[in-house]
């Protein structure tokens, strides 16, 4: 969850990673108008998630949270190649000392009890930042490459060039309320994220982002999973023919928020049909009823088979759809 960030362009990105959330508001609020774009996450699970489209100069998290620990967060971000490349502070309400060796053999840069002043934090946070300035100078943000908006340079032109000039870098894509990257290592599109979607999905719907900005930054020694194993000019072809499609049934397509589930007559109706996959897919997922936003989110395939597949079940009354 990204905060409001200040008018300035922000220095630093800072990830917050806590459990409680009067912790998620004050660090926000506070390291905010200092010059930081901050992303908020409730446990190291969601922290990862993040970490698929955002880089951060340093990340802050609690020991103690559900799902995934401060100690596993840590020991997955090292494995990613992230640190220490990314400065680790670790909050917690673990005084004792052992706890405190624990995290420093681990690889943390600095620990802090809770409870803390935020301005304590923040200087720390400072005194972190510059101290890896001075040990490792190539470990400040990377700089911009080029930056721009989709609506003067489409993004499939803009992955192209980056396929065809055998580029390295990272897209970061922005528009009201969502964010999305997209990576390249030596022209190969290796990885698509946008919300909780993944890959060639997430590639896809990106391209439909007509009201977007985006920023080309290195990607250095930053380790992203694999997400696009097709070469990007066909998965870029492929995806324009996806969002014509898309745009043709999503007027069709119930609003997000309707439910769908199969009717009690589907087998009936349907006889000796050959499904699609994506009409398979929908099935499955309608089978104890989801809304349509659930399908679209959930489903590893596009957006565009998915809605022709809901458009095809309810016009042949196998699905049923209600508010």
């Amino acid at each position: 969850m990204a905060t409001e960030s200040s008018s300035a362009t922000p220095e630093f990105r800072l990830l917050i990673v806590d459990d409680d959330r009067l912790v998620l508001k004050i660090v926000s609020e506070f390291f905010t108008p200092h010059g930081y774009e901050v992303e908020q996450a409730r446990d190291g699970a969601e922290a990862l998630r993040i970490l698929d489209r955002f880089v951060p100069d340093v990340i802050v998290a609690d020991v103690l949270m559900p799902n995934l620990d401060g100690w596993d967060l840590l020991e997955e971000v090292q494995r990613r190649g992230l640190a220490p490349r990314v400065p680790f502070l670790f909050l917690t309400t673990e005084a004792d000392l052992p706890q405190r060796l624990r995290g420093f053999h681990m690889g943390a840069d600095d620990y802090i009890t809770k409870p803390f002043h935020v301005e304590e934090l923040h200087a720390r946070v400072e005194r972190i930042l510059r101290r890896r300035g001075e040990l490792d100078p190539g470990s400040a943000r990377e700089p911009t490459l080029l930056s721009g908006l989709v609506s003067q340079l489409p993004l499939s032109d803009l992955l192209q060039i980056l396929a065809l000039n055998g580029k390295d870098g990272m897209v970061s894509l922005e528009r009201e309320g969502e964010s999305g990257v997209i990576v390249f290592r030596r022209g190969a599109l290796i990885h698509a994220a946008c919300g909780r979607v993944r890959g060639v999905k997430a590639l896809y719907r990106m391209l439909g982002w007509t009201g977007a900005s985006f920023r080309v930054t290195p990607l250095g020694e930053t380790a992203f999973p694999r997400t696009v194993d097709q070469p990007a000019t066909s998965v870029l072809m492929d995806g324009l023919v996806s969002l014509d499609e898309w745009n043709r049934w999503r007027g069709m397509l119930p609003g997000e928020d309707v439910t769908v589930e199969v009717a009690e007559d589907a087998g009936e109706r349907l006889g000796r049909r050959r499904l699609s996959p994506a009409e398979a897919d929908v099935l499955a997922r309608a089978d104890r009823s989801a809304t349509v936003a659930d399908i679209l989110e959930n489903s590893p395939l596009p957006d565009a088979d998915l809605a022709e597949a809901v458009c095809a079940l309810i016009s042949s009354g196998v699905l049923c759809s209600r508010i």
